[in-house]
């Protein structure tokens, strides 16, 4: 049990028929400001266009701004939950706080991906996956991460879930790197089946997507930061107990004069 502040941070238990309302929940925090959300998706996909992520130098910063862009979304969910006006001081702390937690993993995913591009080399996979044809739409993503389509798709599907818990945890809590992430993984250890069901399956429908339409590529803005509400929420319930979002206080203040 990790103790922060006088606040006892231990994770509970939770069930799969939970993840329905996480997506709920996540949706309703989006729509209390879209355009928020949406211009931090634009900044982060302009920015990547950019820089052109064809090497390993520039695969590192794009990673490093996609965990920057996923900690800016959950401080900003977290502010529009709790009814508060958008904070430079909060993104800040959040971001400080996180700060080596997002260098660390950044260079885990780059190394991760330059001993799969090697081991590809080796067993003469690039080979056979050069034989495939990817969909117009996955080609032109080309500019946001480099490599082989197979092992992008394996890139995504472990750095979803390595972060599940430990970027909302890093953003709110000062703690030690090693602690977080036996926080993080305790909390996944108790909800193995949802941590799986609720990072996997959006992914692989949205890459289906990707596989059969071009529209996809709309798509990928709102999804950006709809995947930092989603993982504010899932830690929310996961480790404060909170299931359902605070009501806004445009609604507090039309309760408050209906009694009236």
């Amino acid at each position: 049990m990790v103790i922060v502040m006088n606040h006892q941070l231990e994770p509970q238990r939770v069930e799969i028929s939970d993840i329905r309302n996480w997506l709920t929940e996540s949706m309703a925090i989006f729509r209390r400001s879209p355009v928020l959300f949406l211009s931090l998706a634009l900044i982060f996909f302009v920015v990547c266009y950019k820089l052109k992520l064809n090497s390993y130098l520039t695969f590192l910063i794009g990673l490093v701004l996609c965990q920057v862009c996923l900690v800016l979304t959950i401080e900003f969910a977290r502010t529009l939950d709790e009814s508060k006006p958008v904070s430079l001081n909060r993104c800040y702390t959040a971001l400080q706080n996180s700060v080596l937690t997002i260098v660390l993993f950044a260079l885990f995913y780059v190394l991760m991906w330059v001993v799969a591009v090697k081991l590809a080399s080796l067993l003469m996979f690039e080979e056979l996956f050069a034989e495939v044809a990817a969909p117009p739409s996955i080609n032109f993503l080309h500019w946001l991460y480099p490599g082989t389509d197979a092992l992008f798709v394996v890139y995504l599907g472990v750095m979803v879930t390595t972060m599940w818990f430990l970027l909302p945890l890093a953003a709110f809590y000062k703690l030690g790197f090693i602690e977080l992430l036996r926080l993080a993984r305790r909390g996944e250890r108790l909800n193995t089946p949802v941590v799986i069901v609720a990072s996997y399956t959006p992914f692989f429908i949205f890459f289906l997507l990707f596989v059969v339409s071009e529209v996809a590529l709309l798509v990928a803005v709102p999804c950006m930061p709809l995947l930092g509400i989603y993982l504010y929420v899932a830690y929310r319930h996961v480790y404060l107990g909170r299931r359902d979002n605070l009501p806004a206080a445009v609604k507090e203040v039309v309760a408050e004069t209906r009694a009236v």
